[in-house]
């Protein structure tokens, strides 16, 4: 695929970072991006370290002296007691305000470099260099870092934006069925909060071929990059990101993170999309176009997960974006277009009776 490079500006912290997507970039990553730097450090986990480390270490060696900090791959890492531990790592090999860290691998890696960046010597540059789908079209963009906890996923985190991310797509052709489906709701989530064309896109050449998806990575980053751009530290628009996520993230943490994010936000998209069409809200014909969409995922992939209601209601009331009188969530109002309140706010409140009846939608398509 072409390259495609993406600039985005942050007025309120003052950040610009470029988003560059290139096959094999990570062989010549850019040296702009490391000036300055008296060392640098490679964040990755114990399965991408594997199948990219040594050369993406081999390149950045001729900068600066690097070296590889790793920790178990998966969800379960992502929490305080590993950023604790690659912290000590990065002290003992001397890092300083200076150095420069390489957030290398998934959505945990990004978090986890990323927070981890935000707190070293009280914040040190990084970047990101995302290997999965997911990453690549969300989780790499925006600077949103953050640690699961007991009582919630990402309750502890910051906004901290990377110098650059450096997008290979070439590293998607190991990825395995269920990290396709992953990255594939996320781009889906994008093309109803903002792009009717790229949810077409999709819906016509539906498949999870990775490489029918890859020329859609580019028009999935602008999307992204557009609204974080607009509202860095979600005071409004940036919240439509959450679209399915409310309910997503819920079930998520009730099944202890056995179930992954993108799967977990597809069944968010089934409860909250017929939330909004309960409400009035989601034009009924563009709700029959996701459900009918996300069923097809559905019907490829294997999702066993117990719905525990009280679970996860319990959690769905601690989501940021609710407050202690309501669960508030962003809903569409048909596809590529959120719904929005007269005094501009793109949250909704919505009542627990309506939510623990969505759950029972998600119950069916299962």
């Amino acid at each position: 695929m072409a390259t495609a490079t993406l600039n985005i500006s942050f007025e309120r912290s003052r950040e610009k970072c470029r988003i560059t997507i290139d096959n094999q970039i990570l062989s010549r990553l850019p040296t702009s991006a490391f000036s300055g730097a008296s060392s640098i450090a490679i964040i990755s986990d114990d399965v991408v370290s594997k199948l990219y480390a040594n050369k993406v270490k081999s390149r950045l060696s001729k900068i600066a002296k690097t070296s590889v900090i790793t920790f178990p791959h998966g969800e379960k890492s992502k929490n305080l007691r590993t950023c604790s531990a690659v912290a000590s790592k990065m002290s003992d090999l001397g890092l300083d305000r200076r150095s420069v860290l390489v957030a290398l691998g998934g959505g945990v890696v990004g978090d986890i470099a990323g927070f981890v960046a935000s707190i070293f010597k009280r914040g040190i540059k990084y970047v990101q260099a995302p290997t999965t789908l997911l990453a690549q079209v969300d989780s790499s963009i925006g600077g949103k870092t953050g640690v699961d906890t007991d009582w919630g996923k990402n309750q502890l985190g910051t906004f901290y934006q990377p110098r650059a991310i450096f997008i290979d797509p070439f590293t998607l052709d190991t990825l395995p069925r269920s990290e396709v489906i992953n990255g594939l709701g996320e781009m889906i989530k994008s093309g109803v909060i903002a792009d009717k064309n790229l949810f077409r896109s999709i819906e016509k050449t539906y498949s999870l071929n990775i490489q029918n998806l890859k020329p859609l990575i580019p028009q999935t980053c602008r999307i992204k990059a557009r609204i974080v751009e607009e509202d860095e530290r979600e005071n409004n628009l940036r919240s439509v990101l959450n679209y399915g996520h409310t309910v997503g993230h819920a079930i998520e943490a009730s099944a202890n993170f056995r179930l992954s994010h993108g799967k977990c936000v597809i069944l968010g998209m089934i409860a909250e999309g017929w939330i909004a069409s309960k409400l009035g809200i989601f034009e009924e014909s563009d709700h029959e176009r996701q459900r009918d969409l996300l069923r097809r995922i559905i019907k490829s992939s294997v999702i066993e997960t117990s719905l525990d209601t009280g679970r996860i209601l319990g959690f769905a009331q601690l989501d940021k974006k609710s407050s202690a009188a309501s669960i508030r969530m962003a809903l569409p109002e048909k596809i590529g277009k959120m719904h929005a309140k007269k005094n501009g706010s793109y949250l909704t409140s919505v009542s627990k009776d309506l939510l623990l009846e969505s759950l029972q939608v998600i119950r069916r398509e299962l």
